[in-house]
């Protein structure tokens, strides 16, 4: 009998639209011609949701879009397996621009920090919440928050959903770090380096550092993903701890924007059927790596990451 994949909750406080524009030989204070390359929904939890999608896993993606952009959203996932249960509010979706120069293979991100949510709003998502998040359901709280909201109101969000026994995972920074602090039972943190010094206050400025700032982290949380870049990533998980490298080359990456979001979406699409923590490390690497081979944010090539996946090294740390 096939096992029956938990619902997967995306949850997207700060979504945007993500332009992407080709500028060869870019020079800041120029005027110079552009080529535009892609434009649609994103922002991370928008960017897991079609990650998700395209490895076969279906999920909800819900949170706020701006005032008449909930269709526009829509429309961008109508022939995917996300089911769209997003609320408008009444300003814009911010706009982020990513600017990519094929001549040095550099990629320029330029973020829009976005609008306040109305208390209403808060309250909505809310109830929203406390229907999608049940026991054994994993919601995944990713990307920036919204301005003004502080950690505690973020805070709030993470304990409706723990309390209700749904899998919690918190990718974010700021003031979303310092929600982490003061949430108990998440179930995975995915910090890179620095955001794990924020957010421990340790220092982690070698190996050994960042294994005890993470280890120290996961008394309180069940598994702590450390993202590494190009180095691959670290996983401590009550069952042990490893370190994955991927085989890279460096003359495939076009774009990186989204490879933190890759490595989220293989990770719980493994861990959702049931893989052991060390194969969901293999897999999310496999995917981030993927994720550096499209230009567009928040796609990977399914068969890519499984050509991937073989040469990802894992190996247990002592």
């Amino acid at each position: 009998m096939a096992r029956q994949t938990p619902t997967i909750v995306c949850v997207a406080l700060n979504p945007c639209w993500d332009r992407t524009l080709e500028v060869t030989g870019l020079e800041i204070g120029r005027h110079q011609r552009g080529r535009l390359l892609s434009l649609h929904p994103a922002g991370k939890a928008v960017n897991v949701a079609r990650l998700l999608d395209a490895l076969g896993t279906p999920s909800v993606l819900t949170g706020f879009v701006g005032q008449g952009d909930r269709d526009r959203f829509a429309d961008s996932f109508a022939k995917t397996s996300v089911r769209l249960e997003m609320f408008e509010t009444a300003d814009r979706t911010r706009e982020n621009i990513t600017l990519v120069d094929p001549r040095c293979k550099a990629d320029t991100h330029i973020r829009d920090a976005g609008t306040p949510l109305a208390e209403d709003d808060l309250t909505h998502l809310t109830k929203k919440l406390r229907i999608l998040a049940g026991k054994g359901a994993y919601v995944l709280f990713t990307g920036s928050l919204t301005p003004g909201m502080e950690a505690e109101t973020f805070a709030g969000l993470l304990r409706v959903c723990c309390e209700k026994g749904a899998r919690v995972a918190v990718d974010t920074s700021g003031p979303g770090l310092e929600a982490v602090g003061r949430t108990k039972d998440l179930w995975l943190v995915k910090p890179n380096r620095e955001e794990l010094a924020e957010v421990t206050g340790a220092p982690v400025d070698t190996d050994a550092d960042l294994s005890d700032a993470a280890e120290d982290l996961r008394r309180r949380i069940d598994e702590v993903a450390v993202t590494l870049g190009a180095g691959g990533a670290m996983l401590f998980a009550r069952s042990g701890a490893w370190r994955a490298r991927p085989h890279l080359d460096p003359d495939a990456v076009v774009n990186t924007v989204g490879s933190g979001d890759a490595f989220l979406a293989g990770y719980v699409h493994r861990h959702a059927r049931g893989e052991p923590p060390e194969e969901c490390l293999r897999h999310a690497v496999a995917c981030g790596t993927a994720a550096t081979r499209q230009l567009p944010a928040g796609r990977v090539d399914p068969d890519v990451v499984d050509a991937l996946f073989q040469r990802v090294d894992v190996e247990p740390l002592t």
